[in-house]
């Protein structure tokens, strides 16, 4: 059995994924750590599933002066340096770059270890540290087809898609709601913003608590840095619940007819596990705009559609919410269609990968 090493985070799209990945090798009796940068999420959620923890540090790229570039590029070589002593005194045997600033320093010094390398994309646009790191991985996994051509290097590519928690499956609806304090019987919208919230979605979200016209209940996971200032703007308005964070995101998909959320790759992938209808706002604030193209994949097969946050009016943002939740049997049908792209089996196909390179 090998020492297997997951590298990167910074957001739930990175951090969560390969965490799914990690369970499965654990599960086939390797040794897995996480290296990554303990003041964000990864520093929290890696050793709360009872992963060893190593930190990483590393500048993030500057997009713009030279100087800002320079320094960069010394800190690179610097955090190489460091992570190659870390990955010689844990005695690994490979590494698993999942994209985010700091996954580069572990996957460059694996390449100068000659240990085995393997990046994940999860996104569309590749992300600046995979393209980097793609230049020395042995492997290459992929989430979309479209990726293939957009990383350099000569790797092997296999498209598996995103891994999913597991747990996300498990959620039934009627315990949800009970879980939630919501009606059984009550169409029902879940706004959430991601690991780390989401302004604007927030500001839809109680705009559509707020609409005299609204028959629906909403559940709305708003993030703990927003929580405060969103309860004080809401009140209580009947039929709404305020959660600050959610770590059962099964609970909340199931309880929920409709999905209002941003459009990272992660979030897709559970969406399309659990079979759910959303309305996609994709983040403008992403390389490349990589939200939006991976939004308007699902958009394009039925199962989702996108309202675009730049220059939108928060009156034809909440009709269109509306709209949606009065139409069951259209939800029910981009349901369907997003269960149609789901690929359950993706942790899977990683392991399988890394467990090939490692023959």
């Amino acid at each position: 059995m090998a020492t297997i090493v997951l590298a990167g985070g910074g957001t739930g799209g990175h951090v969560y994924p390969a965490i799914a990945i990690g369970d499965v090798l654990r599960e086939r009796g390797h040794t897995v750590l996480y290296y990554g940068d303990p003041d964000r999420l990864e520093g929290r959620v890696a050793p709360q599933r009872g992963y060893a923890f190593r930190a990483v540090h590393a500048l993030q790229y500057p997009r713009s002066g030279l100087w800002g570039k320079v320094r960069f590029a010394l800190g690179l070589l610097r955090s190489t340096w460091a992570t190659r002593r870390i990955l010689r005194q844990d005695g690994v045997d490979a590494v698993l770059g999942v994209g985010g600033y700091i996954s580069a320093p572990p996957v460059l010094a694996a390449w100068t270890l000659r240990l085995r390398r393997v990046i994940h994309e999860a996104n569309v646009v590749p992300g600046l540290a995979n393209k980097l790191c793609a230049r020395v991985a042995q492997a290459v996994l992929l989430t979309y087809e479209r990726t293939r051509d957009r990383l350099p290097g000569n790797a092997p590519r296999s498209v598996v898609g995103v891994p999913v928690n597991p747990s996300v499956l498990t959620g039934a609806r009627s315990a949800a709601r009970d879980r939630y304090g919501l009606d059984p019987d009550r169409p029902t919208v879940l706004f959430v913003g991601g690991s780390l919230g989401a302004a604007r979605i927030n500001e839809l979200a109680v705009a559509c608590a707020r609409d005299p016209e609204r028959v629906c209940q909403v559940l709305h996971l708003c993030g703990r840095r927003y929580h405060e200032d969103v309860k004080a703007e809401l009140g209580d308005p009947d039929g709404v619940r305020l959660v600050d964070y959610e770590d059962q995101m099964g609970e909340a998909y199931a309880s929920a007819d409709l999905v209002v959320c941003r459009a990272g790759s992660s979030t897709l992938a559970e969406l399309t596990a659990v079979g759910k209808a959303s309305l996609l706002v994709p983040s403008p604030n992403v390389t490349e705009n990589h939200q939006e193209q991976n939004a308007r994949g699902l958009e394009a097969v039925g199962a989702a559609e996108v309202l675009v946050e730049q220059g939108w009016e928060l009156e034809g943002a909440v009709a269109r919410v509306r709209a949606l939740m009065a139409d069951a049997a259209k939800l029910e049908e981009m349901g369907k269609a997003a269960k149609s792209q789901a690929k359950l089996d993706a942790a899977e196909q990683a392991a399988d990968v890394i467990e090939g390179l490692l023959r």
